[in-house]
């Protein structure tokens, strides 16, 4: 039929479509192909390049260093593209350095000399940049300068652009901080050679002259940390953005990215995608410890707590800040949880890496571990502006308290679910805030029913009415239904407020969010755990976006495509996060398939040639979803006319 055939090729030309647009970042530890060529190119545009980018991606280190992670897997041709966004410097091998001689008393030199036509030499950098830095000589000369370019021609080092003179000061402050004080390892080269820092988007619009080398910044990027190859003892250089002129911007900026440095010349292996958040977060915590008074990471800490049920681990596309707001789990655990700063060097000069590093580092040092500590870290989000007296982070007021999910001021609450992208991902929380109706010494139960089989946490936060402070308390679930009640005297008297707090911990068979039930009652009493099973049958007759027989494969393009992280279902995935759930009609779309797609799956599952039929069904909701973020809105209209009328070409002769 020819109908069949027009919708078999509008199948393949979207099929092919999606094959050539690059939306997701390259991640991967098996072998690359084409497509992951163009994507990485165009990362390394977006980057490098000098325009503004609408779009940036925030985590423009770690997009890079997994590049170069896996450089020999590259094609030859796409290495001779992309060599050219790298600075290129011949270095030599640390152990055949030559000292400066006696006339340069830092000590140090550059290694492989010095690239760009202008350059200042501190104590224990190398700061060069190109014909075309647009911030004059106010007069303010750093000490901390020793040698620059201007002494080859017998003049003295005076004359230095202010902004020089600043990135010289603050790179030296965070070397005497993170290094000298701290005890952080030196970046790998430095014990020998200069740190080089290039000042991006300085070069003159001449070509052929000294200054072609000068690399280039897209605007949105303060800065960042690459290595000059793919060995793993490769030295690394900082690029940051000729643009920036705040103090405060580039101080925060010199902290963290030299914290990057000093991260890549561990021996442990941090640069898996899931490790991310470790490596994001523990550079922001040192803008924080290094510049304590510049506070730039509250911003971060108030959107991470606005997405509470995002997983510890999460690094999408379109939330890219939460792994640096990841630094409130930081801040809790060095500030509050251990009172020790020198956790984060611990795990830093473990042999592994991962969460179970981060464990072990717990348990051996601290006599704790992981999921002990999130469990007390999720309970304190709660309240997480009430301050340091209180028990509380220092800076805990600048950061407001963990977003609820629900508020209930009527009882009894009914049997309510939490599911979909409201209930908690793993390493995720949820908060449903809980008002007393009244002054009285009421007794408050509140009944819990996670999903099964899932590593879940549950709490309650009880806020005391004199003002003093809070207690959190843990609620026994019986496993592996995950049921618990927990009865609180004094609701109303001696508490002004409660929350609930459901968290999933450790839990890798968890691919989306765990949904749950709750209810809560006034001077009831507790479910009959003898019959807890038959109170839990109640669900049965509810739809769960997990399912309890099989929590790995819950949503159709899951069971269709095979696996989570196949790249059509991260496409569907990543369209829903940025272009339905923001709006109201599309929330309501997406509770609609999360109701009819778990018997669904389960059919496709059961019947496993029918995930090929639904696989091609879904190829051109795929193709959408892929262009939607790369194309104009013309074109999206366009695309989705063709698609309709293609696929209604059937029932034309119907009318």
């Amino acid at each position: 039929m020819a109908t069949m055939h027009q919708r078999l090729l509008l199948i393949f030309i979207l099929s092919i479509i999606v094959l050539l647009v690059p939306v997701f970042e390259v991640h991967s530890d098996g072998p690359l192909d084409n497509d992951d060529e163009t994507i990485a190119l165009q990362q390394l545009h977006t980057i490098f390049g000098s325009a503004i980018d609408p779009d940036p991606l925030q985590d423009a280190t770690m997009t890079v260093m997994d590049i170069r992670r896996n450089w020999e897997k590259w094609s030859p041709g796409f290495r001779e593209a992309a060599e050219g966004y790298f600075v290129k410097k011949h270095l030599s091998p640390v152990e055949g350095h030559l000292r400066k001689t006696a006339s340069l008393s830092a000590g140090k030199a550059a290694n492989g000399g010095h690239l760009l036509p202008n350059w200042v030499e501190t104590a224990h950098f190398s700061i060069e940049w190109g014909n075309h830095l647009e911030n004059s000589d106010g007069g303010r000369d750093s000490i901390r300068i020793i040698n620059c370019s201007q002494r080859l021609t017998g003049l003295s080092c005076a004359g230095i652009p202010d902004v020089v003179d600043n990135w010289a000061d603050y790179f030296e402050e965070v070397w005497e901080k993170e290094i000298d004080t701290l005890g952080y390892i030196e970046p790998t080269g430095t014990q020998s050679y200069l740190y080089d820092i290039y000042i991006a988007n300085t070069g003159d619009p001449i070509t052929g002259n000294d200054d072609d080398e000068t690399p280039s910044l897209g605007t949105n990027y303060l800065g960042i940390t690459t290595t000059y190859s793919s060995a793993s003892d490769s030295s690394s250089y900082i690029i940051v953005n000729g643009y920036v002129r705040n103090a405060h911007t580039m101080m925060i900026t010199a902290a963290h990215e030299f914290f990057h440095a000093i991260q890549f010349s561990y021996p442990s292996d941090w640069f898996s995608h899931e490790n991310r958040w470790w490596i994001e977060s523990t550079a922001t915590w040192m803008e924080e410890i290094v510049y304590d008074d510049v506070n730039s990471y509250y911003t971060r800490v108030r959107s991470w707590l606005r997405s509470p049920s995002l997983s510890l681990k999460y690094s999408g596309n379109n939330y890219s800040d939460h792994e640096y707001g990841d630094v409130l789990f930081i801040i809790f655990l060095t500030d509050v949880y251990l009172k020790d700063k020198e956790f984060v060097k611990y795990v830093w000069e473990s042999a592994e890496s991962g969460i179970n590093t981060i464990n072990n580092v717990l348990v051996d040092k601290y006599n704790s571990d992981f999921d002990s500590a999130f469990r007390e870290f999720v309970a304190l989000n709660a309240v997480a502006d009430i301050g340091e007296l209180k028990g509380g982070y220092e800076e805990g007021p600048q950061y407001g308290r963990a977003s609820v999910t629900r508020i209930h001021d009527k009882y009894p609450v009914p049997y309510s679910e939490i599911s979909g992208e409201n209930a908690p991902q793993e390493l995720g929380s949820n908060y449903i805030h809980l008002i007393p109706p009244d002054a009285y010494d009421n007794k408050l139960i509140i009944e819990f029913d996670g999903s099964d089989n899932i590593n879940s946490a549950a709490m309650v936060v009880k806020v005391k009415s004199d003002g003093s402070g809070f207690e959190k308390e843990v609620i026994s679930l019986f496993s592996p239904q995950n049921y618990g009640c927990h009865a609180i005297e004094g609701f109303g008297s001696t508490y002004s407020e409660v929350f609930l707090v459901a968290a999933v911990l450790v839990d890798h068979t968890l691919v989306e969010t765990a949904p749950y039930h709750y209810k809560a009652s006034i001077n009831g009493a507790c479910t009959n755990t003898d019959n807890a099973s038959a109170y839990l049958s109640q669900s049965d007759n509810q739809t769960d976006v997990i399912d309890k027989e099989n929590s790995r494969r819950c949503f159709i393009a899951t069971a269709a495509f095979g696996s989570p992280e196949s790249t059509s279902v991260r496409i569907l995935r990543d369209f829903r996060d940025k272009y339905l759930l923001p709006y109201r009609t599309g929330q309501r779309f997406v509770d609609l398939y999360y109701t009819v797609s778990p018997p669904m799956a389960e059919f496709i599952e059961d019947h496993p040639p029918a995930s090929f039929i639904v696989r091609i069904a879904l190829l051109p909701a795929v193709a959408i979803a892929f262009l939607f973020p790369t194309t104009t809105l013309w074109w999206n209209i366009t695309l989705i006319i063709i698609v309709l009328v293609t696929w209604l070409i059937p029932y034309r002769y119907h009318g």
